[in-house]
């Protein structure tokens, strides 16, 4: 069993962080391509997550259904093989990429949504309590020396070579998670409906559904931070304007990650105070921004918040994935995932519509002054998650 254990980790392990690889291919370089090819349009960005975040909740809950009926298993092959076949699509169609960012983020939204469905269940199925801190806490380690250097090599690439050849990189991690799933083990559900009606009425027998929707609406302004990265990533491209510029950037900030992630699992009763760091930092971050916009502070905000997001992160994922299984054993661990899985893509959804109207009229300050309310959301759901969690604990 322990063994089957291990090997279970190690290939979820293994497997989101070839995900990850891609998603910074994507969610950083690829974004950052677009908006250059669009003429620095943030209203390009808009309609690219639009389309991202509503495919990823719509795929979410497909997946949700096929991972009761099936093995959760295949579902996350299908999402590998779904990134392989955009990874194609970029490099095929990349002159073109003004006529096609549409269909990559629409592409996208279905890989993520199938992914995450079916990750989220089987880490929810495989570890529980403080185990699941420690894998979080494992991942974000690893994932952030992983992330100290792809941005930079992806970066380099770029500016040096083209982005047809890191396409080609993406491309071959994308077969290495198809493999990394080999080592994943896990039987058929008992359950194979999705029943949504049947989660609501067990939590609200068990007295938890207050407690529940109260969760729904703290993520649901995690949603609304999931523009924070879109719009950096296109601060970074007008202040900086290279690729290389953007890499070694996100390669620095994840030097802070990978400490921060380390030291915050052993900090003991000191989380606290690196808790309070991660709400309090990006505010500081913005507030520079607001006073002006230069290369000092689009830097100084992105180092702030990739170092520290990773700590609300951890404690939303533990939190989530936890009470899926506290409230309601085994039975309803797919339903609670898609319930709070539709709060992130209310709000992401919500920000994406924001940046749409203000890329429509674009002026600096109001791009500015989203990205200040983002991040006060982030903030915001920072702290009240914490207080959530000493209620329910």
């Amino acid at each position: 069993m322990k063994d089957n254990y291990n090997s279970n980790m190690v290939g979820l392990l293994l497997m989101n962080l070839c995900f990850g690889v891609t998603a910074i291919f994507v969610n950083t370089f690829l974004l950052a391509q677009i908006f250059v090819m669009t003429g620095e349009s943030f209203g390009a960005l808009g309609r690219f997550s639009l389309l991202n975040f509503s495919f990823v909740f719509i795929f979410h809950i497909i997946g949700g259904m096929l991972c009761k009926r099936f093995n959760p298993i295949w579902v996350t092959r299908l999402s590998a093989v779904l990134a392989c076949l955009l990874l194609i699509l970029i490099i095929l169609l990349h002159e073109q990429l003004i006529y096609y960012y549409i269909i990559f983020g629409l592409l996208w939204g279905c890989v993520t949504g199938l992914y995450f469905c079916a990750y989220q269940f089987l880490v929810a199925k495989k570890s529980e309590g403080e185990g699941t801190l420690s894998y979080i806490s494992l991942y974000v380690s690893v994932a952030s020396v992983v992330k100290l250097i792809f941005p930079a090599t992806f970066g380099a690439i770029i500016h040096y070579g083209n982005f047809i050849i890191t396409s080609g990189i993406i491309l071959a991690i994308g077969f290495c998670q198809i493999l990394a799933t080999l080592l994943i083990k896990h039987d058929p559900e008992e359950n194979r409906k999705l029943n949504i009606f049947g989660y609501f009425k067990a939590i609200k027998q068990a007295n938890h559904l207050n407690q529940g929707i109260k969760l729904w609406f703290i993520i649901s302004l995690t949603g609304l931070a999931d523009t924070i990265i879109i719009i950096t990533t296109a601060l970074v491209m007008l202040t900086f304007n290279t690729h290389l510029s953007l890499g070694i950037l996100t390669s620095v900030s994840y030097i802070f990650v990978m400490v921060i992630s380390r030291t915050y699992k052993k900090a003991g009763g000191y989380r606290k105070y690196f808790y309070s760091a991660a709400v309090i930092l990006p505010l500081l971050g913005v507030l520079l921004l607001l006073w002006s916009v230069s290369l000092f502070s689009v830097a100084l905000f992105m180092w702030f918040y990739l170092s520290t997001r990773n700590i609300i992160f951890m404690e939303d994922e533990t939190t989530r994935l936890n009470a899926a299984k506290h409230w309601n054993g085994e039975a309803f661990i797919m339903e609670s995932n898609l319930f709070y899985e539709s709060a992130l893509a209310f709000g992401a959804i919500v920000s994406a519509l924001l940046v749409i109207a203000i890329g429509a009229v674009y002026v600096q300050w109001l791009i500015i002054l989203l990205l200040a309310v983002v991040v006060f959301a982030f903030s915001l759901h920072g702290i009240l998650l914490k207080m959530w969690q000493r209620t329910n604990s």
